[in-house]
């Protein structure tokens, strides 16, 4: 496996998003407790107000976890993700000392996922992701609801191409094809970088690649080198609209 070019790191705005990402969660969390109670106390309805609640905690946690994914993918901490989940739910618990909701977790180790999360920056594929179980206790005035759950964070990428050489067999016209996506579903990059290998292990970065963005996930991008290598090798960063970085490298012949 060919490593991909060179460590991505985050910029100042970057960390403010992730901060952004995580304030939210919380925010959603400490409103999501107020409506409950305020459900329970003027109508009296548990089942849709414990439904509600629950769908609100659900997009806490999956707020704290992508979150905590675009940190780890721009040279964060690996322990991110139990920090951001450790203190959104102990969140709960503080403002909440009598236990209206409950929350623990538990991260996914197997299927290529360690301590809940799996990173795959390699030829052809490139996965950034998450996963996480997770069971929610509500507690009403004459019921108790529990709900177990999983949510996966997912940011992946496919990339391939080919080179044609005209005439002079040393300049290369590169073209890949690149396919971003969200939890399997296709989606748009906010930015994609480019870099090709001049020789081993020294990558180069691509100065302004001309790029298609075909509104569906796929991007098309070319660019032209000089190099005696019959074979080109190729690195694609993303980053897509959730701040998540993600890359893979592809390996080009000529067409």
């Amino acid at each position: 496996m060919r490593k991909t070019a060179k460590t991505f790191r985050a910029n100042g705005s970057g960390q403010l998003l992730i901060v952004t990402a995580l304030a939210i969660a919380i925010l959603i969390a400490s409103t999501s407790i107020y409506v409950y109670e305020l459900t329970m106390e003027n109508q009296n309805v548990e089942n849709s107000s414990a439904v509600e609640l629950a769908l609100a905690v659900r997009t806490s946690l999956r707020n704290a976890m992508i979150s905590a994914l675009a940190n780890i993918t721009k040279s964060g901490q690996k322990t991110v993700l139990t920090e951001n989940l450790n203190m959104l739910t102990d969140a709960y618990l503080r403002w909440y000392p009598q236990r209206i909701c409950q929350i623990t977790y538990t991260l996914l180790n197997g299927a290529g996922y360690v301590d809940g999360l799996r990173l795959l920056w390699s030829d052809g594929l490139g996965v950034s992701s998450q996963y996480a179980f997770f069971t929610l206790k509500i507690l009403g005035q004459t019921s108790k609801t529990t709900i177990n759950d999983a949510i996966n964070i997912t940011t992946a990428i496919t990339v391939n191409g080919y080179y044609i050489a005209n005439g002079n067999e040393s300049i290369k016209i590169v073209n890949l094809t690149c396919n971003v996506f969200n939890e399997e579903k296709p989606t748009q990059a906010k930015q994609i970088t480019l870099y090709y290998e001049a020789s081993p292990g020294a990558w180069i970065p691509v100065d302004n690649p001309s790029m298609t963005d075909w509104g569906n996930g796929t991007y098309s991008l070319h660019f032209t080198i000089t190099t005696a290598s019959r074979v080109v090798h190729v690195s694609a960063h993303v980053v897509d609209a959730r701040n998540i970085f993600v890359a893979a490298n592809a390996t080009c012949i000529q067409a």
